[in-house]
């Protein structure tokens, strides 16, 4: 069977026993996220979500009203200000006036939220080792390849990716 890939036609041997693409990436994706969570969990960081990294990926960088933060997760302010209750809750974010406006409050990467980020960054970057250490450099390189390619499709925005593609 032919595909189109790319702008090349490949050719692929479809078996009756081979997995759907989407279906292996969704497989991926759960295999990830269980081991990161549990990982995390070991870590003392029990409450710690994709969304939970997503938002101290943000605020690292600089404090953010929450108005601030909810145009940049493309979130309204309420489901925002949900969100932020809980991370305040769990003890990774801190809310503190802003020096520049008395009526802004700001949100805040705290210690604990940076002690859980880099925890999560270290897991992704052993998972990925394991990864290597298990098809090889070249194929690790081409599986991290082809998720960049599929991950710059999407308009959401990946905050603090180290080098990679933000938009």
């Amino acid at each position: 069977m032919k595909r189109r890939g790319g702008g090349c036609f490949y050719d692929v041997a479809v078996t009756e026993n081979q997995q759907d693409f989407g279906v292996l990436l969704s497989l991926a994706q759960v295999t990830f996220a269980d081991e990161l969570q549990a990982h995390l969990r070991e870590a003392g960081h029990p409450g710690f979500t994709t969304r939970t990294g997503f938002v101290l990926r943000l605020l690292v960088s600089e404090p953010l009203s929450l108005r601030a933060l909810a145009d940049r997760l493309h979130m309204t302010p309420q489901a925002t200000l949900k969100l932020v209750d809980v991370m305040t809750e769990a003890g990774y974010v801190d809310r503190t006036g802003s020096p520049s406006d008395g009526r802004v409050r700001l949100v805040a990467v705290n210690d604990r939220g940076r002690e859980a980020l880099a925890t999560a960054r270290a897991f992704h970057d052993r998972f990925e080792a394991d990864l290597a250490a298990t098809i090889g450099d070249e194929a690790a390189a081409g599986v991290r390849h082809g998720l960049e390619l599929l991950a710059a499709r999407t308009p959401v925005a990946v905050p603090g990716s180290r080098g990679r593609r933000s938009r």
